[in-house]
């Protein structure tokens, strides 16, 4: 969609002469929205490798392309909201650091971070070998959380009656 003819819907100028074009681009803009938000609301049917949690609701789905998989989606594990949330974190937090080392520079300043953030590399700077080795990693992390929270000593109360 042209964002030009965004624009020429919401001008008020003019209205005389270009009320009803306006009128029927609006119109178009609101049967588009419509069908996006029917096809979002749509369930994806897929579970979580980790936890095996699915959809939350339309917003928080699980089965998106995870970072580090781009170039090969086929390959990419699927991930409720929470755990695609702390992959993302963790990932970027590596790509950052890889990308610190190629560009030799600390990466401990705020400067540098945001500096290191906004360089574009044309290709990946991790392998898809280090990419999977680190997602065994995350993975490895997160079953080892799950096993804490599982497996807590019992909470015992007294019955004073």
């Amino acid at each position: 969609m042209s964002a030009e003819a965004l624009k020429f819907s919401r001008k008020i100028d003019n209205d005389h002469v270009h009320g009803e074009a306006r009128e029927k681009i609006l119109t178009l803009v609101k049967e588009i929205d419509r069908v996006y938000k029917d096809h979002i609301k749509q369930p994806s049917g897929k579970l979580c490798h980790i936890c095996g949690r699915g959809d939350t609701n339309e917003k928080y789905k699980a089965g998106t392309v995870l970072p580090g998989y781009q170039h090969r989606p086929e390959m990419s594990p699927i991930l409720c909201y929470a755990h695609s949330c702390g992959w993302r974190l963790s990932f970027s937090r590596l790509e950052g650091k890889r990308k610190a080392e190629i560009l030799s520079m600390p990466h401990r300043a705020a400067e540098t971070k945001i500096a290191i953030i906004r360089t574009f590399f044309e290709d990946p700077v991790l392998t898809d070998e280090e990419t999977d080795l680190h997602f065994a990693y995350y993975l490895a992390n997160q079953l080892s959380k799950a096993k804490h929270e599982t497996y807590q000593q019992p909470q015992f109360t007294a019955d004073y009656r």
